[in-house]
């Protein structure tokens, strides 16, 4: 008997998790992403008229994604009812639908398994309640500006225009949407052909519109016609940043009595370390700062070293700041609580930039870094050559507590310095810290050659050589209009990505041009594959760098 009741419990705990939709265990990862195996109506269907929609998937999908992920066009008056049950999911559309129109029905990247294997791309799904379903079609690829990458997920919209012009506003709503595969492509499908407004938008808050600090690409052209021949379009767009947000000041805090900190909404830099542009007061009395400094190169905190301050309520009136893109803090007034805690911080070296034993080019930095700022730091720096003769040089620094070498005259090829850095003179401790800087040689040196070609003979062309390797500097070689050869001389060995933009606006950088008012990105084209050179070597790429044609 108690055998019996033995199997029988054993039954009802088999039946109980065969019950349950919980995921098997074991085994290997589940990467697979669900696939839509069956839809009614199907893809392509003409005389709709059923406002459900049935889409079965090859496993069961995870409900909330459903919501997240899914787009239809045209836009519909009310949300749809959406129901899940494992593989299927139904779709009930407010009723009546439109007579003679495509409803297109996207489901993008957020839509997951319930193992959490999200799609790879849309998957798209289109019927048409009339006799015809459109056929338009607009192909094409995003890539980062700055690396030449493909981007994927980023959302893309496409809003309709009446004639070949730019809006002058968008509407508050695409009237398509998709999103980038992993090699950066995306393809519109179903459209009515006319042209078509199309921008590329990291959508954050996924409202979608563009805000100040989502990353967007611009179109090239301001009207692309969607059409049936579904010809990717040759020129990519171009994934960009423009910060136009400025860093606000959050909050000032006492940390000694002798010492201030502000921290902004985000990473920001000292346009001048002045501690002139900085106003502190208690009552009416203005009290004297002695630093304003930074302990990194880009971070949402700014110190401020103070005479003694007497405990109670002071103003601080912000000075000269900016992001790291150049938008300028405003000069608020923030109040704060002196406090009587004595000051602790002593000064430290924190070493060399970019290391004691530094092989450089004659335009490459040399710099110290200290957690504060130093004292009499000229007076502590003994900068000899091989001969043993002093090196004139000079400081310069932005954030109060990294300063670099200015040599007079820069170093030369194969030239080599020994600096020595005495912690006596600025009272860290009874310690010598020296360093050797070398200037790269002639033998240590390559060059990089090549061929651009570009159909607009009217822009100048910048080609930029971009390292891989840190510490080495950016390299811009700019040609004259109508110019195709490049070279760079005095290349150190390492690894580089090459690209080369139409400078139209002749300010030596790449633009990225806007989406309102409309205004093209730059072409920029990239080398498919990154170079290594060597000493004494010259590289010329077997590709060209080629612009697109002109439209």
């Amino acid at each position: 008997m108690l055998l019996q009741r033995h199997k029988a419990w054993l039954a009802l705990a088999c039946l109980a998790a065969c019950a349950n939709p919980v995921a098997p265990t074991g085994g290997p990862p589940d990467r697979t992403p669900p696939a839509l195996v069956e839809s009614t109506p199907s893809r392509g269907a003409t005389h709709v008229q059923d406002p459900e929609v049935r889409l079965v998937f090859s496993e069961a999908v995870e409900p909330a994604s459903v919501t997240r992920a899914l787009t239809i066009t045209p836009a519909l008056p009310q949300r749809p009812d959406i129901r899940v049950r494992g593989r299927i999911v139904t779709l009930r559309l407010p009723s009546p639908l439109r007579p003679n129109t495509t409803y297109v029905l996207t489901l993008d990247t957020n839509l997951r398994d319930l193992r959490g294997v999200s799609l790879k791309e849309p998957i798209t799904l289109a019927f048409s309640t009339g006799p015809t379903i459109n056929q338009g079609r607009i192909e094409g690829r995003v890539i980062n500006a700055a690396t030449g990458m493909p981007v994927a997920n980023v959302d893309v919209y496409a809003y309709a225009l009446g004639d070949t012009l730019p809006p002058t506003t968008l509407p508050a709503q695409p009237d398509y949407r998709t999103q980038t595969d992993p090699e950066g492509r995306f393809r519109f499908a179903y459209l009515s052909e006319q042209p078509y407004f199309v921008i590329a938008l990291v959508d954050r808050n996924r409202n979608r519109r563009p805000d100040p600090d989502e990353a967007f690409a611009a179109p090239p052209f301001p009207a692309l016609q969607a059409d049936t021949a579904a010809t990717p379009f040759a020129r990519p767009w171009l994934l960009t940043a423009r910060d136009t947000l400025p860093p606000t000041p959050q909050r000032a805090e006492a940390l000694s009595n002798r010492r201030l900190r502000v921290r902004f909404s985000e990473p920001v830099r000292l346009l001048s370390p002045d501690p002139q542009n900085w106003y502190l007061f208690q009552n009416t009395t203005r009290i004297a700062l002695q630093h304003v400094y930074q302990t990194a190169e880009s971070s949402p905190e700014v110190y401020l070293e103070t005479e003694p301050l007497t405990p109670g309520t002071h103003l601080l009136r912000i000075g000269s700041v900016a992001d790291t893109v150049g938008n300028l803090a405003p000069n608020d007034t923030l109040r704060l609580l002196a406090v009587d805690r004595p000051d602790t911080l002593r000064l430290r070296f924190l070493g060399f930039v970019p290391s004691p034993e530094a092989r450089l080019l004659s335009d490459q930095p040399f710099g110290l870094r200290f957690n504060a700022p130093p004292s009499s730091l000229a007076a502590a720096i003994h900068l000899t050559d091989e001969a043993g003769q002093a090196r004139r040089f000079h400081l310069q620094t932005a954030n109060g507590t990294t300063f670099w070498l200015v040599l007079d005259p820069p170093l030369q090829l194969g030239e080599r310095l020994t600096l020595v850095l005495d912690g006596r003179v600025l009272g860290i401790a009874d310690t010598l810290w020296q360093a050797v800087l070398v200037g790269l040689s002639e033998s240590d040196l390559g060059s990089v050659s090549g061929l651009v070609i570009s159909p607009d003979t009217t822009a100048p062309i910048v080609v930029e050589l971009l390292p891989q390797t840190a510490g080495l500097p950016v390299r811009q070689v700019q040609l004259t209009p109508g110019d195709s050869l490049f070279r760079f001389e005095h290349v150190p060995e390492g690894r580089y990505r090459l690209r080369a933009f139409l400078d139209r606006n002749a300010n030596q950088r790449w633009d990225g041009g806007q989406l309102i008012p409309y205004a093209p990105p730059e072409p920029l084209v990239w080398l498919a594959e990154p170079l290594q050179t060597r000493p004494r070597w010259e590289v010329a790429p077997a590709d060209t760098l080629r612009f697109p044609p002109l439209p």
